[in-house]
């Protein structure tokens, strides 16, 4: 399996957290529980054949699908794309495919990929660590993701707080200090390798090593239980220069385009 195509398949692993999922030719369709778009996923699972003449081409009709899939449940939804999955011509034209769609751009991340985390050459804050299994650790979670990632607490809630959602292969570890959750960092293993997601720190802590401590920890508690190969994630703009300090390099690149 070449990276991007780790990086990718490990994605659609942890997306699956997020609620059922429906295949569609092209297509891994998620819906949520929540009226929400960022929930509510479509994403893109195989190669996009390039178009050829004036008319639309494949990438419009997995669009085309997508939309009917959601407006039958009465959702707001959001597209994601593995670039790697797109020739020259679509990727040209992606942004205008979307925009004549009705789908803005709301994300561009990198997808990265690294053997391993290098030797720690810092003391990293010690903190501790508590898996999210109950009511407690879960309402935690749902609080520090609503205040880094802006979500509505309301939204979060039901997200996070049922747990329903904490069946899914996915697990989430939280950092607390002096009794308060600051840090998170989720982990699963899929297509050969560790996906990392849902890192976060609180703002007044930030630039401490907090999330590198706790991204550290959920990484050797897998490894500990037999899980192995690289690891892998998308990259937010924020946490671009730590992943790079930490060895990681870029195999591929996403967007996300969301229903207003």
């Amino acid at each position: 399996m070449r990276p991007w195509e780790r990086n990718a398949a490990n994605l659609a692993a942890s997306l699956s957290f997020y609620g059922p999922v429906t295949a569609s030719p092209g297509l891994r369709l998620i819906t949520s529980r929540v009226s929400y778009s960022v929930f509510n996923i479509a994403l893109l699972d195989s190669p996009v054949a390039e178009p050829y003449g004036p008319v639309g081409g494949e990438l419009e009709r997995r669009i085309e699908a997508a939309r009917m899939h959601y407006r039958s449940r009465n959702r707001p939804w959001s597209f994601w794309i593995c670039e790697s999955f797109l020739g020259p011509h679509n990727s040209r034209r992606l942004l205008r495919i979307f925009e004549a769609c009705g789908l803005q751009c709301i994300a561009e991340s990198p997808g990265m990929e690294a053997e391993d985390f290098p030797p720690l050459k810092r003391r990293l804050p010690e903190l501790e660590y508590r898996r999210v299994c109950d009511a407690v650790t879960r309402g935690h979670f749902s609080s520090l993701v609503s205040q880094c990632f802006h979500i509505p607490p309301t939204v979060a809630d039901l997200v996070y707080e049922s747990d329903e959602y904490f069946y899914a292969p996915l697990e989430i570890w939280l950092g607390y200090h002096e009794g308060r959750a600051i840090t998170s960092a989720a982990v699963i293993a899929a297509a050969d390798s560790i996906g990392i997601y849902s890192v976060a720190t609180l703002s007044p802590w930030r630039g401490q090593g907090l999330a590198e401590a706790v991204m550290r920890h959920a990484v050797d508690d897998l490894r500990n239980r037999g899980a192995g190969g690289p690891l892998v994630l998308q990259s937010s703009p924020a946490g671009y220069d730590l992943y790079r300090r930490l060895g990681f390099r870029r195999v591929t690149r996403y967007f996300v385009f969301a229903t207003s």
